[in-house]
């Protein structure tokens, strides 16, 4: 048993780990979750700017990075985990519904995607194993080798206690340690470290990518961000500076600041107060009135809509997401347009698949079912969310049935938003829908005896 001395300066070090990578504003994961919050560098602006510029430059900030992730995450959803030629979900299933993972599943998703890394924490429990996301913020792993399944240590940056302490986990392939650090104090170990029985350390991780530098997808998209919020800057200052057209005049007598005692005595006055909603009028006959064309800000429009595309196209996205400006589109010109998402969540679907395999393998585990543990031919469902012609995909799907001998039953789960629920279900009506007609069949022929008489019968009735 590690002393506590040990314990806390391990801890310590994961803690300086972990700050460093999200605590800087300015690069690495703080930079990227102050982002999404749209908490955006500001536009560059001369120093001693007035407030008014400040003002715009503030109002500029149009925050379409969360809109990126968010549009892979609708598409990120497990509907099952089946063995190898089954029909029906493998146990370890069961503890995914007892974890409620139908909703939590999009914390790892997400912090995977906008992070580069998240992870799900698996512990023994009542009634069911606990598997539980944990914020990507708040979690730190430290792995041998970056190619290892499992980490050597794992820190959960928790909530404060009521006194208002700082409270900590950590993770070894034995222990589950729980510290606590005051302000003003040092950190110590809480209670007597836990022995979870799984012999590694309970983290399963969920990368954006498995080669190279896992910073998600926000990340190299910010100078992008940048470079959009500087568009519209320019927009607002062209709109507030430049819009309304600027008037002339000519051949008036200027008056001038008429009190001696003034400081501004002599100085030209201006003799009109320009305005929307202003009318410049004088007697003098020599007077001539004009105004300056307004700017155009169609290149600026121009501008931001290139910005957002080439935001859209580095990211994998159709330009309509974030545009909105395709309408009356068929499915199928739908479908096409979002082949690239659709492909980049297929991608997603491959590795975050692998990693939810991981974890239910260790929750069996925990559920000491060695058979479920040891499964490595179960593999997670997702649900089908690609965009789809209801009445295309029943027609294809009747074809293939009648067409190519394919059993009605593997062509349920083909059908667009359908989920394993819904299939269990079918199947139970099917099961329920046959035996009555058996039934009604038999019945049937019990009756047909009485109600027609053989035509032997009745002749010898008559003899």
């Amino acid at each position: 048993m590690p002393t506590d001395g040990s314990i806390t300066g391990l801890a310590e070090e994961l803690i300086t780990e972990h700050r460093a990578e999200t605590g800087n504003r300015h690069k690495g994961a703080g930079k990227v979750a102050r982002y999404l919050r749209g908490d955006h560098d500001l536009p560059y602006m001369p120093r001693g700017a007035k407030a008014e510029y400040v003002s715009l430059a503030k109002k500029s900030v149009t925050n379409w990075l969360p809109l990126i992730s968010e549009t892979y995450v609708k598409g990120l959803f497990v509907d099952g985990y089946r063995a190898a030629k089954k029909t029906e979900n493998a146990a370890p299933w069961r503890f995914w519904q007892a974890n409620r993972l139908d909703a939590r599943q999009t914390i790892a998703h997400r912090g995977a995607l906008e992070l580069g890394a998240a992870y799900v924490r698996v512990l023994k429990g009542t009634p069911a194993p606990s598997i539980r996301p944990l914020p990507a913020l708040s979690t730190w792993a430290r792995y041998e080798d970056d190619g290892d399944e499992w980490p050597v240590h794992g820190l959960y940056v928790k909530g404060r206690s009521a006194d208002g302490a700082q409270l900590f986990e950590l993770y070894d392939r034995e222990h589950v340690y729980q510290l606590a650090q005051g302000k003003g104090e040092s950190l110590k170990v809480v209670g007597t470290p836990q022995a979870h029985g799984l012999g590694v350390t309970p983290l399963a991780r969920f990368r954006d990518r498995l080669d190279g530098e896992n910073r998600g997808i926000v990340c190299p998209l910010i100078v992008l961000q940048d470079r959009i919020n500087e568009a519209v800057f320019s927009l607002l200052i062209a709109l507030q500076f430049a819009s309304f057209r600027q008037r002339w005049a000519t051949g008036l007598a200027i008056p001038t600041v008429d009190d001696p005692e003034s400081p501004l005595f002599g100085q030209p006055v201006e003799p009109f107060q320009a305005a929307v909603d202003r009318l410049w009028v004088t007697d003098s006959p020599d007077a001539k009135f004009g105004s300056f064309d307004q700017t155009d800000v169609s290149g600026h429009l121009e501008t931001y809509g290139s910005g957002v595309r080439t935001l859209a196209a580095i990211a994998q996205l159709s330009p309509h997401v974030l545009l909105g400006d395709l309408v009356n589109l068929s499915a199928d010109a739908l479908a096409a347009a979002e082949a690239a998402t659709q492909r980049k969540i297929g991608e997603y679907e491959t590795i975050f698949g692998e990693s939810w395999e991981q974890t239910l393998r260790l929750a069996a585990l925990a559920a000491n079912d060695r058979e479920s543990a040891q499964d490595t031919s179960s593999q997670v469902r997702w649900r089908d969310t690609e965009a789809r012609s209801m009445a295309a995909a029943v027609d294809a799907l009747g074809k293939m049935v009648t067409m190519l001998a394919v059993p009605a039953e593997a062509a349920w789960e083909r059908i667009p938003g359908v989920t394993d629920d819904d299939i269990t279900r079918w199947r139970e009506m099917a099961k329920s829908s046959d035996g009555l007609t058996q039934l009604a069949a038999t019945l049937a022929r019990r009756a047909e005896p009485a109600a027609t008489t053989p035509a032997g019968a009745a002749d010898g009735a008559d003899g």
